[in-house]
């Protein structure tokens, strides 16, 4: 009696990976990095279906499974453009990290503090010493750009929390200008460099860790080579005067950091003075393509009213900045300003 093969079946399953990580402080998901995440079990068993006769009968296959091996790949950007002016009040470098992998990652990092050639350095010795000091690297707790001791955690043994696929986390590099700098009168620049490394391992592109990825699997170095630096360029102030820095960040309904219609902007102006001064006053327009978040005004943290009333700030619907006489925007009234001061200003803007 002949048998007759009936049906060739095979089955191919993914298991679970097992739980994600809690979010990190500070941290923000912008979404998992394409492809199956690293860890997960891929199961196969084939299946074999056949008639003996008026018999029908089946069988399976031995059962292979291979686990996916997770791809080592990080970012970190300067979440501020330009030269940043350092005081002898503590000075923030904002950056963002953001882990590319596919898996569960954390990244040690290292900040170092280069003096520059250029004012306020000897031309005969160029690798005079800045006068600027770097005091800590922290997690930007409550992502809000500013440094509070009680709230932003310095980095565990120089270690960011492991971070889930895609999600991003804000780092804040403390600096500030030695005793005496600003005095001087001749501005002083160094450059900051910062350096995240995946915590498995880091390499060339392809370069592999046997059994150290999530799961138990292989661990794989992506194009990044698991490296990622920024390097920022510092200059100390002057001895009288003001800067005024701007920063941005970007929030969408789906909680990534996408510029997409109705996503929200915050923008966040820094007004450091070293000298004490009067009449000072703060004045943005809204950019073209967005407009104003109601209520979203602050001083300091303390919220202002869109209103020209009895508080520092308002909302100007016409007009913020000679010359914009059609520009909407804010304007906050700093009025008298101690010596070595800072005041912080955000408002909030909706991406039309």
């Amino acid at each position: 009696m002949r048998g007759t093969l009936a049906l060739l079946l095979a089955t191919t399953v993914l298991a679970s990976a097992g739980p994600a990580h809690a979010q990190a402080p500070g941290g923000t998901n912008v979404g998992t990095p394409a492809g199956t995440r690293a860890g997960t079990p891929i199961v196969n068993t084939a299946g074999l279906r056949y008639d003996l006769g008026s018999e029908g009968r089946s069988t399976e296959s031995n059962t292979v499974t291979i686990i996916v091996a997770e791809r080592l790949d990080v970012a970190l950007t300067s979440d501020r453009n330009g030269t940043i002016v350092v005081t002898p009040a503590p000075t923030v470098v904002p950056m963002t990290l953001t882990n590319l992998d596919n898996g569960d990652e954390a990244f040690a990092l290292t900040a170092t503090l280069s003096p520059a050639s250029g004012a306020g350095q000897s031309p005969d010795a160029p690798d005079t010493p800045s006068m600027m000091v770097l005091r800590t690297l922290v997690i930007d707790g409550d992502g809000d750009g500013l440094y509070d001791a009680a709230r932003d955690p310095v980095l565990e043994d120089g270690r960011t929390p492991v971070l889930s696929p895609g999600q991003s986390i804000k780092l804040l590099a403390i600096v500030a200008a030695t005793p005496g700098s600003v005095s001087s009168g001749t501005p002083s620049t160094a450059t900051l460099a910062v350096t995240a490394r995946s915590v498995t391992g880091s390499g060339s592109a392809g370069t592999g860790y046997a059994g150290l990825g999530d799961g138990g699997g292989d661990a794989l170095v992506g194009r990044t080579g698991a490296v990622a630096s920024v390097s920022v360029p510092l200059t100390t102030a002057a001895a009288a005067g003001a800067t005024l820095f701007k920063s941005q960040s970007v929030r969408a309904a789906d909680g990534s950091q996408s510029a997409v219609r109705d996503a929200v902007i915050t923008y966040t102006l820094e007004a450091r003075f070293t000298d004490a001064v009067s009449g000072a006053k703060i004045a943005d327009p809204i950019p073209a393509g967005t407009v104003f978040v109601p209520g979203s005004l602050t001083l300091d943290g303390t919220p202002l009213s869109d209103g020209a009333d009895g508080d520092a700030g308002r909302f100007d619907p016409a007009s913020a900045q000679a010359g914009s006489p059609a520009a909407a925007g804010i304007a906050v009234a700093l009025g008298q300003v101690a010596a070595a001061s800072v005041h912080t200003v955000q408002f909030k803007a909706k991406i039309q």
